[in-house]
């Protein structure tokens, strides 16, 4: 049942009063935000990139998800309000690298109720670096790419205040509310940075006016770090990031979340001197530890009572040091090595009878290290070429006799498994006069299978009704990979557009084993997973930045895929042609935003899978802002109207058919100081 709006008047009140900020607010009246500060991409695409994530966090309640759904390289799998995976080109889970800070973090729910995203506030963040294919195999082996969420750093002052923010939001869609700010100063050598937010939401509504239940979720998220100066080019810094997520809905999946915890600690260091042959210098020791829980006791009619844990903890470390030999001539290596355990489990509770009880994730480990290069080498200042390789060693083993006994029972090989990835990216861009380039890009990547795919035991799947079971002899995914791209960087006038083509072997997919009954009660059977065959994907982005007057701004972004396996049946979680166009007055301290997102019906659908067909939509949307004294700070203002017309749909990688929040009203406020 629904909270009324002003029973959480005091909580946001105490929100405002004891959470703070980084100055956001210059004298020049402008927004200086912490949220994201860039999103770097590869070559002449970093600049572009991010502005225009500068241009879609203007709205300062916009969760991380929101911008990256924005973005057009990628889409989310959305399974709830709340914990969405990221994709990238609609590559997911095991093959594409999703980093915190350069660090390796592991959810620990075998239905990806929680990617590492969901422990992450965009208030924590620097910026995202987003690198597609092969361009993102320099920090680890993947096929679709890198996002790394690069943790905000502190900062010097030459002043002894302490600085911040504070801001909340309310949505009327869910009767939401949400809290959040920054405190940092600095002191002599020292400089830290605290922040915190709180989320809380209602089942929301669709367009029809319905109640999506099981949608709602609870969460609180701090960080903590200090940094200290060492000389002038080198610091060490301390970063410490909780975050608790409880009461969590997941109205497409059978189970809702109780408890989802992640502890996240690193010790760096950082050392920068444009004088020396070696510029940029960082070391990172790092540790983090997942606890995650479904649970199914608010659930009607269950037939059976479950408690299903899972357990991450992952250790790890990397090195990187840049290297400046001319002018036109560098080379970046890294070296990295990590160790991850993961294990899950489920007890189930039938009536009058015994608990039964088994292992999910058999308790297993994977043990890795890799080494990576990148060289780029700048014939003039209109030619570039870069060069990029990764070797990594993997090891993957099962660490108790219970675990081995669990993957016996399905003829798995219970023996430790090593695996030696390669990964090969060659890109060459040539710029033209008035700021025109030209990019072209090829290579190979390669995966290793994940721990569901090598060791998962019964885990059921909502989405086509099955039961899986991991398959140890499982090969590692490969992909041939091209790409050309093209683009102008005017100051009034900047576009960027890119085609690829990736062809893909020993593509990984479940597959019916008539062998097996299922587990799951009302399950269709069992999917054991294998080895398919071959697929490829093709697809291209675009996006457009027009400064049409001083104070009048379009910004446009389209995405597009096509992908299929050599049986002719389509791949599954593709998103079709999808359109986001904004439109943006904004003047000293008013700002008007109207914007349109439109989304093709999807036909293309896998019927192995079990997908159905996706109608298109068209969305309207509708944002201002204003900017006024207060005191002596600033406070922005913010209103808006998003799915003005109450529009019923959902988006093809939405899970369980259930549709979208229709409208959304919401109001928030920001004060700097």
């Amino acid at each position: 049942m629904r909270k009324h709006f002003f029973e959480r008047i005091p909580v946001c009140l105490y929100i405002l009063l004891w959470c703070s900020n980084t100055p956001l607010f210059g004298q020049d009246d402008s927004i200086k935000t912490v949220l994201l500060n860039d999103v770097m991409i590869t070559a002449e695409q970093k600049q572009t990139s991010q502005q225009l994530v500068q241009f879609f966090r203007y709205n300062q309640g916009a969760t991380l998800e929101d911008i990256l759904s924005r973005l057009p390289e990628m889409s989310l799998i959305r399974r709830s309000s709340y914990g969405m995976e990221p994709t990238i080109r609609n590559y997911s889970a095991g093959q594409v690298n999703v980093m915190v800070g350069g660090m390796r973090l592991h959810g620990a729910c075998t239905d990806k109720m929680d990617p590492a995203t969901i422990y992450i506030e965009p208030i924590n963040l620097e910026n995202i670096q987003l690198q597609t294919g092969t361009q993102g195999s320099l920090k680890g082996s993947a096929l679709g790419g890198t996002i790394d969420m690069k943790i905000a750093e502190p900062v010097y002052y030459d002043d002894n205040r302490v600085h911040g923010t504070i801001q909340t939001g309310y949505q009327s869609v869910s009767n939401g509310f949400y809290g959040a700010g920054i405190l940092q100063g600095s002191h002599g050598r020292w400089a830290y940075r605290t922040s915190g937010t709180f989320r809380m939401s209602d089942n929301y509504t669709d367009g029809d006016g319905k109640e999506v239940a099981f949608s709602q979720f609870n969460k609180v998220n701090a960080t903590l770090a200090a940094r200290y100066r060492l000389t002038d080019y080198s610091f060490v810094q301390a970063d410490v990031i909780a975050d608790d997520g409880w009461d969590i809905g997941y109205p497409a999946l059978p189970m809702d979340v109780g408890m989802a915890k992640a502890r996240i600690a690193s010790v760096s260091y950082q050392e920068h001197d444009p004088s020396k042959i070696r510029q940029h210098n960082e070391m990172k020791l790092y540790y983090n530890k997942v606890r995650h829980s479904m649970d199914d006791t608010k659930r009607p009619d269950v037939p059976i009572h479950m408690d299903m844990p899972g357990l991450s903890e992952t250790a790890g470390f990397y090195a990187t040091t840049d290297l400046k030999f001319s002018p036109g001539n560098s080379l970046l290596l890294r070296a990295d090595a990590s160790t991850t355990f993961l294990t899950a489990s489920m007890t189930m509770y039938p009536e009058d009878e015994p608990p039964m009880y088994m292992l999910t994730w058999p308790d297993n480990r994977r043990n890795q290290g890799g080494i990576s290069a990148q060289w780029q080498w700048q014939a003039d200042t209109m030619k570039t070429l870069k060069v990029q390789a990764r070797l990594d060693a993997v090891q993957s083993m099962l660490t108790t006799q219970e675990a081995k006994d669990h993957v016996s029972v399905t003829g798995g090989n219970t023996n430790n498994r090593f695996d030696l990835l390669k990964n090969l990216g060659v890109q060459y861009v040539r710029k033209f006069r008035n700021n025109r380039w030209l990019q072209a890009s090829a290579g190979f990547a390669e995966r290793m299978p994940t721990a569901s795919e090598l060791y998962g035991f019964y885990l059921y799947n909502a989405f086509d009704n099955y039961d899986y079971i991991g398959a140890t002899d499982l090969k590692n995914e490969q992909s041939l990979q091209a790409e050309i791209g093209a683009g102008s960087t005017r100051k009034k006038f900047k576009w960027q557009a890119a085609v690829y083509y990736h062809y893909m072997f020993d593509y990984i997919l479940g597959e019916v084993n008539p062998d097996y009954s299922a587990m799951t009660i009302g399950a269709n059977g069992v999917k054991v997973y294998t080895n398919s065959g071959n697929a490829w994907k093709a697809g291209g982005e675009a996006s457009l930045q027009w400064q049409m007057a001083p104070l009048f701004a379009v910004v446009s972004t389209v995405r597009y895929t096509y992908a299929q396996h050599d049986t002719g049946d389509a791949l599954p979680f593709i998103s079709p042609f999808k359109n986001i166009t904004s439109f943006r007055y904004a003047a000293k301290r008013f700002s008007v935003q109207a914007e349109y997102e439109a989304a093709a019906a999807q036909n293309h659908i896998s019927t192995i899978a079990g997908e159905r067909i996706t109608s298109g939509y068209f969305l309207t949307h509708f944002r201002t802002g204003y900017v006024f004294p207060w005191g002596k700070n600033l406070m922005n203002l913010q209103a808006g109207i998003e799915n003005i017309f109450d529009a019923t749909y959902r988006e093809h990688l939405d899970w369980g058919n259930l549709y979208r929040p229709g409208r959304n009203i919401y109001l928030q406020i920001q004060v700097g100081f």
